[in-house]
């Protein structure tokens, strides 16, 4: 049995394929060492599953990571968090890439995931979905008010998605923080050094899968207090659509969501409903506070990747100016990311706009909007190192630097990625036109507020 770990914490895959020559990578790191991963909200943000965030390991500046396996190799390693709000969540990746491995070796393993250092009367959930957005694991409560789940043992996934939320939906402890660790324990299968053998056909795996995540649900269900279980007869898709157009749900049935729907769906759901109960009242009782009335008024607005709103509509000149000058200083940031939640666009597109506005609005802060994404390309060293060029030498430097921080290396995965992303298309000016050229749009008619997709 192998017990040393070290790993490469290199740029995302595109399309399961690397960057190619040159592509940069981080620091060898001995995984047998502590990780302290510290979540910064304000530089990263992780409020939905399709959101990468890179971490800071405070026990060695110059590692940073984006997935949570780096806690596994030191059982006194964690991830520290905090919930910022009562409607704040917080979700990470988690990818188990030993366990095909082990497989092969003949070895059995369990994860554990526990939630804990939890300040008194807070009240957080912890909940694991697999790659697809199914929920495969609730943690129990301890005795002490930590949680933790034990990952299934028929479950053979390797990414997943922890979310962490405030259960109660009250004021969460703004400043208290929670922690994450992640443990696993091996065991050696009685035909030692023999591998697993599977036999079964991808369909009747992927059947067996589902039907077990079924009776996870059940049993979930079934443990529920009385007071808590939903008795009604209306579907997921009945309740998420509710939830979309800004009703608010009952305890029960969010409780029932929480069991039964689809990550993926919920996440669309939710930010639609913020638009319409807090994103829309709040906008309209600000602007109302300026003197801009709305009611019985139809208008829209669009935001561009820099951040620049433009409205259009039954408002007059002056009103549309103070409109947009409102929008963009204090609301566009959420507005962008409320929009991103809500729509149905695909995981490469989401990533790529995504990917485009993190480097404008950068660029846009840290040159004063001299640079931009067009400036940017990349050149070759002697060594056949491929660097990013065509911005100050400070800011390439840091770029391109194995030393620099989390933010640093989020950009230039997001570089890389933009860039793997024209070299695959067959039209790398349409796929740059797709950045380029996005608007996050919004029609109101002074009642409500929807996404325009």
């Amino acid at each position: 049995m192998v017990n040393t770990y070290h790993q490469y914490i290199s740029s995302p895959l595109w399309e399961g394929k690397r960057y190619g020559k040159g592509q940069f990578y981080s620091p060898l790191k001995d995984m047998r060492e502590q990780t302290v991963l510290v979540e910064n909200s304000k530089e990263n943000k992780n409020d939905s599953y399709r959101q990468r965030t890179k971490y800071d390991d405070q026990m060695d500046c110059y590692f940073s990571t984006d997935n949570l396996s780096s806690l596994l190799g030191n059982q006194d390693s964690y991830l520290e968090g905090k919930l910022n709000s009562a409607d704040d969540v917080d979700c990470y990746a988690f990818s188990y890439i030993q366990r095909a491995l082990y497989d092969r070796m003949g070895i059995s393993s369990k994860i554990t995931i526990h939630l804990d250092n939890l300040s008194e009367g807070s009240d957080y959930d912890l909940l694991v979905y697999d790659k697809d957005g199914n929920q495969i694991g609730i943690a129990g409560k301890n005795s002490d008010g930590s949680r933790e789940l034990t990952l299934p043992e028929w479950d053979h996934n390797r990414d997943y998605v922890i979310r962490v939320e405030n259960r109660n939906g009250e004021a969460a402890d703004a400043g208290g923080t929670y922690r994450i660790r992640i443990t696993e324990e091996r065991t050696q299968n009685k035909q030692q050094g023999q591998p697993q053998i599977f036999d079964r056909t991808f369909k009747e795996d992927k059947a067996g899968y589902e039907k077990e995540v079924e009776r996870l649900h059940e049993e979930q269900y079934r443990a529920l207090p009385e007071e808590d279980r939903y008795q009604g007869d209306e579907s997921v898709e009945e309740m998420l659509k509710r939830m979309a157009f800004g009703e608010r749900l009952s305890r029960q049935e969010l409780e029932y969501l929480k069991i039964y729907a689809n990550l993926h769906d919920y996440e669309r759901a939710e930010a639609a409903g913020r638009i319409q109960n807090k994103l829309f009242p709040e906008i309209a009782d600000r602007l109302k506070a300026a003197g801009i009335g709305l009611e019985g008024k139809d208008w829209e607005f669009e935001i561009d990747a820099y951040g620049k709103v433009t409205v259009s509509g039954d408002l007059s000149e002056e009103e549309k100016r103070q409109t947009e000058k409102i929008l963009e200083e204090e609301f566009e940031d959420q507005l962008w990311d409320a929009y991103m939640q809500a729509s149905g666009m695909d995981s490469n597109q989401y990533r790529q706009i995504s990917a485009y506005r993190e480097i404008s609005s950068f660029l846009q802060k840290a040159t004063d909007g001299q640079y931009q994404w067009e400036d940017i390309y990349r050149e070759t060293d002697k060594s056949g190192n491929t660097r990013i060029a065509g911005l100050p030498d400070k800011l390439c430097e840091l770029l391109n630097s194995q030393e620099s921080n989390g933010k640093y290396e989020q950009l230039r995965d997001d570089i890389y990625l933009l860039w793997s992303a024209q070299g695959w298309a067959e039209n790398s000016a349409q796929t740059a036109k797709d950045w380029t050229g996005f608007r996050v749009k919004y029609q109101s008619d002074g009642m409500g507020m929807n996404i325009v997709s």
